[in-house]
Parts: C-alpha cells; structure tokens; sequence
C-alpha cells in the first residue's frame, strides 16, 4: 500500500514537474511570453509549440527582450497618443468654430426678433394714428347728433382696442 502511494506520489510529481516545460510560453493580448536563458522574452510573430514535452516551441518571427519589448510599447503607445491629441485638438477646433458660428446666429436671431418687434409696434401706432386722425376728421354735421357721436366714438374705440389686440404691445427688450 506505501509503494503505491509512493508510486502515485511520483507520478503526480513527474506530471506537474512536466507541466511548466510545457507551458513555458504564456500568451497575453497576442503576444507570447518565453522565459529564456538570459531572462524573460517576448516572441513578435507566431509561436509554435513544441511536439516534445521538454521544449518549449519555436518563434517564427522576432524574439525580443522584456525591456526592449516595453520599450517599443511604450513608444507605439505615445505615437497613438500623439494621434489622438491631434485628433482631439482638430474637434476641439471644429466645436470652437461650431460655437462662434451658433453664437452668431443668436445674435442675427435676437436681432431680427428685435427688428421685427419694432417694426410690429410701429405698424400698430401707425394704423391707431390713421384710424384716431380719419375718426376725427369725421365733418361737424355728421357729429352734430349726440347719439350719433356716441356710436362713432364707440365705434372708434372698439376698432382700436382690435388693433391694439393684433399688434400687441411688447415691451422694447432690453440692451446687452
């Protein structure tokens, strides 16, 4: 019974003893990691692994050192980092132009709204002039019969509180 204990025991201690000569390379983000004689190596290209428990593989491609592996890493993360700065600056550009060209054009629109607001009143004035100055232009005879005159002058009246509802007085807006 001990020796077939000490048997599965040397057995399970052959087959975990065999799996690191195996997995010798680990693979992470496409990039396959060696631990070589002088240290850890990064194979640029495709592993193969070995057939042969005892070997690791072979690398078709380039084998690198970790530190020149960081390295060049490192500067392809600041190449695409560059890149995207002038990305990021030529939309910082298009938004700042987009924002003068929208700042513009509230100015055109308030301007407009404030033209138009202008020309609205002054129509109103206009027609509650006109409509005052021909009301009271009416001749002496017509406005001698007292109920007469009270009609007109309601008349009058009615015709410019319609005005004055149709061209609404706004309040002038004010200055910046």
């Amino acid at each position: 019974m001990k020796t077939r204990c000490f048997a599965a025991l040397w057995t399970m201690f052959l087959i975990v003893g065999a799996l690191p000569a195996r997995s010798g390379a680990q693979t992470a983000e496409g990039y396959t990691f060696v631990t070589g004689t002088t240290g850890q190596q990064v194979c640029i290209g495709t592993w193969v692994p070995s057939s042969d428990v005892a070997l690791s593989g072979v690398c078709q491609g380039q084998v690198v050192d970790i530190a020149q592996f960081t390295a060049i890493s490192a500067r392809l993360t600041a190449d695409r980092l560059d890149q995207l700065l002038l990305a990021l600056g030529s939309i910082d550009q298009r938004l700042a132009l987009s924002n003068d060209q929208l700042n513009r054009l509230i100015d055109v629109a308030a301007n407009t709204q404030t033209s138009l607001d202008q020309q609205t009143r002054q129509a109103g004035d206009l027609l509650q002039e006109t409509i005052a100055r021909r009301f009271d232009a009416l001749p002496e005879e017509i406005l001698a019969n007292d109920a007469f005159r009270e009609e007109i002058t309601k008349l009058k009246e009615e015709i410019l509180r319609e005005v004055e509802r149709l061209y609404q007085k706004r309040p002038a807006p004010s200055t910046k």
